[in-house]
């Protein structure tokens, strides 16, 4: 049988329909056939994936290898020429990139198929050959995280408004709307150095367990993500709730900047902002934060509203700022690869920096990469999530390539953890930039805010000026005295309660100190996450390098992430591992870097401790309904704060003493 999935309409769709006719001229029994299988997966979306959208997919798996006629010689491993003397296929896995361009709108370069695009009055074309191979790769990462990666895949361009006659000499990945599907196959045959015993080929993918799996019911490629309610309402918030006009206008005109604590909401307004600059006008916005952690969160809400990063059609593209930078050197030939790239990093910035400013760069150069590389450079808009951490260098490295008026700006005030805070409106002519200041708390519920500005107060944070959401009331405060590591009973506990609210386990968030941080049965992992798969828990750990590349695509799956990484993220309740761990680390952090500091306002272990306090105030303002406090055996002033302020609020603190483990 052959069956189509996914998007219904479209010209994605229209090829799967043409791909499926062309393989009943070929195999007309495959319509009845109980046991040949073929799927044509329509938009497949690879969750979880920097680059998640696929146009088709498909996947065939005969019971008997089907015959087909060879009518060009094919290409063995070794590269040699041979002409088969029969050929069949026994199963098949194929990426396709769909393209409608007609002849005027494509250009080859050898075997290399370029399309042609017209942005803001401006040609560009994009390397589709290129973009096919990396969704390829890209594809194949992803089933290897289910475990399936023992399937060959092939990738191919589908140029539904070419004939054969307008593609370059064989061999190469270029499929034209005439072609039949038995030439397809013998591109097949060209492209996958088959053996040839006897000259007799086989083409095989993988093996019959291997595509059992891949089109077995629980594969990935049937797997759909389903919002949480949580999930709902941010997707609401962005999508759906009122943004001022005003605030829209500025977008590519002046430099914006959105100012606010933790709480107000600054990263859901950044992408508030890029998906209706996409929506009303079809713009293409790069968002760029530190934060790893948070790029993935991001990517699961843009995703799940279907928010697309194309070069013609528009979208919202979520990358860390150590990425775009990397891509950005390696363009420019500042650096040939990312061997040592991370440890050598200051000194590419300060090399870049000097060919943009000596002319070695030109405002040309900067113009031809992007048409030559939309996909990765071109964007009409720039976000910047905590922009307050940002180093001069990377910010006149901003400006210089896209200019300040097409940046916006979230600064979080109190949040910085860098040396310096960042300027980003030096040298700009006044009326160039327009600053939002934002005051109300649109994450916590009433209790939590209360609280939170308490203890901002009694850790000399005078200036503290969030505004709770008079129309958010209740929410809560456990403060758990002990290590709560050693008692994930109690977080299985809060999963419960939650799920009462109809929330899920990835609705909530767990952040843990580096110190956390242990060698686990599946490599570096948190200890807490550890503690609560081993009661049977689903977690996805941000702690882990490898996972946190990827957004969590089970409900099921609670959040771990470290404390640095914590910020622009939220949960319906939110667990603090041995804060006051936190507190030790960043004071000691402090003056271990060699600050210097005024003797005359303060001594040096109180502005290592105003310091930590500016860092605890992050992860404390994570929560929307119940904020979960654990205190380990740091010693710190934390411990005191946390008691006088939870003596204040008897109704709504609860303050817990662990057992010691042991007794």
């Amino acid at each position: 049988m052959i069956e189509i999935t996914g998007v219904t309409e479209g010209d994605e769709y229209a090829a799967a329909k043409r791909l499926e006719r062309r393989m009943l001229d070929l195999w007309p029994d495959l319509a009845r056939s109980r046991t040949d299988v073929i799927r044509i997966f329509v938009g497949l979306k690879m969750h979880g994936q920097k680059l998640e959208d696929l146009d088709l997919v498909v996947i065939a798996s005969f019971q008997v290898a089907r015959d087909f006629d060879p009518e060009w010689k094919f290409y063995s491993r070794a590269g040699d020429a041979f002409t088969p003397k029969s050929a069949r296929v026994r199963n098949f896995a194929l990426v396709f990139e769909v393209k409608s361009h007609d002849a005027s709108g494509v250009r080859f370069e050898n075997t290399a198929a370029f399309v042609r695009y017209v942005r803001n009055g401006a040609e560009s074309w994009e390397c589709v050959t290129e973009k096919n191979r990396i969704q390829m790769f890209e594809f194949k990462k992803w089933l290897d995280r289910f475990g399936l990666d023992h399937v060959h895949v092939q990738n191919l361009v589908l140029f539904t408004g070419l004939k054969e006659r307008d593609l370059p000499p064989r061999p190469n990945v270029c499929i034209a709307g005439d072609t039949s599907f038995e030439r397809l196959l013998n591109v097949l045959g060209q492209l996958a150095g088959p053996r040839e015993p006897d000259k007799r080929v086989t083409l095989s993918y993988g093996n019959e367990e291997a595509f059992t799996r891949l089109l077995a019911p629980n594969s990935p490629l049937f797997a759909t993500l389903e919002p949480t309610p949580l999930d709902r309402r941010r997707m609401d918030l962005i999508a759906k709730s009122e943004l001022s006009e005003a605030w829209l206008v500025d977008l590519g005109q002046r430099q914006v900047l959105l100012k606010g604590r933790g709480g107000v909401g600054k990263t859901v307004i950044l992408l508030q902002m890029a998906y209706r600059a996409f929506d009303q006008w079809g713009r293409r916005s790069l968002v760029l934060t530190f934060n790893k952690a948070l790029v993935a969160d991001m990517r699961r809400t843009m995703s799940l509203l279907g928010v697309p990063r194309d070069v013609e059609k528009g979208g919202v593209a979520i990358e860390t700022v150590h990425g775009f930078m990397g891509r950005l050197m390696l363009e420019l030939g500042v650096i040939d690869g990312y061997e040592s790239f991370l440890e050598d990093y200051d000194s590419h910035k300060e090399t870049l920096l000097s060919y943009l400013r000596s002319g070695t760069v030109t405002a040309e150069d900067l113009g031809e990469i992007m048409r030559a590389d939309a996909a990765e450079f071109d964007w009409d808009l720039v976000f910047v999530d905590e922009g307050q951490d940002w180093p001069g260098d990377e910010i006149a490295i901003l400006n210089a390539v896209y200019g300040p008026m097409r940046l916006t700006v979230s600064d979080g005030i109190d949040q910085y953890v860098r040396h310096s805070v960042a300027d980003w409106t030096s040298g700009l002519p006044k009326g160039n930039s327009r600053t939002r200041r934002m005051r109300k708390c649109l994450r916590m519920k009433a209790n939590v805010a209360a609280f939170v500005a308490d203890v901002a107060m009694r850790l000399g944070l005078d200036d503290w000026d969030l505004e709770p959401n008079v129309d958010a009331g209740g929410g809560r405060i456990i403060i758990y005295d002990g290590d709560l590591t050693t008692q994930p009973d109690r977080i299985a506990g809060l999963v419960k309660e939650a799920r009462k609210l109809g929330n899920f386990p990835v609705d909530m968030l767990a952040c843990v100190p580096p110190g956390s941080v242990v060698r686990t049965a599946h490599g570096p992992g948190s200890a807490a996450a550890e503690a609560y798969a081993a009661m049977g828990g689903k977690v996805w750990d941000g702690t882990a390098r490898d996972v946190r590349e990827a957004y969590p695509t089970d409900r099921e799956e609670l959040r771990f992430v470290q404390y640095d990484s914590c910020r622009g993220l939220e949960g319906w309740s939110v667990v603090n591992y041995d804060l006051d761990q936190l507190w030790d680390c960043k004071a000691r952090q402090w003056e271990a870097e060699g600050h210097d500091h005024d003797p005359l306002i303060e001594t040096r272990e109180e502005a290592a401790a105003r310091h930590a306090a500016r860092w605890v105030m992050i992860p404390l303002t994570r929560a929307i309904d119940t904020l979960v406090i654990g205190l380990g055996t740091a010693s710190s002033p934390l411990r005191s704060v946390l008691r006088r302020v939870a003596d204040q609020h008897p109704d709504f603190v609860e303050w817990i003493e662990l057992p010691h483990v042991g007794t």
